[in-house]
């Protein structure tokens, strides 16, 4: 399974308790990606704390992981209309959430 995880009001909220889970998930053998909207040079904070790969996204965070190869079986993340194409929701796309 690959978990993107947010920092921003996500991952800040309880960092002890995120760490234990990604390292939970990262030792049953899942893939966990911190998946931000923050800038990259923004960010010197997330690069020092997160031990997992850090995907930035200048526009949807899907479109982010889509343009690294991956796909994201669960999002765990405090907006998660930042996680789809504004050009979806834009179309009537209907999120399950």
């Amino acid at each position: 399974m690959r978990i993107a995880i947010d920092y921003d009001d996500t991952y800040t909220l309880s960092p002890d308790l995120w760490d234990q889970i990604i390292n939970l998930l990262i030792t049953a053998d899942h893939k966990v990606y911190c998946v931000t909207k923050r800038h990259e040079h923004l960010a010197d904070d997330i690069k020092k704390i997160m031990r997992v790969p850090i995907i930035f996204a200048k526009k949807s965070k899907m479109e982010a992981v889509n343009r690294e190869g991956i796909k994201i079986d669960v999002w765990i993340d405090d907006k998660p209309q930042s996680i789809f194409p504004y050009t979806l929701i834009n179309k009537g796309f209907q999120r399950r959430y």
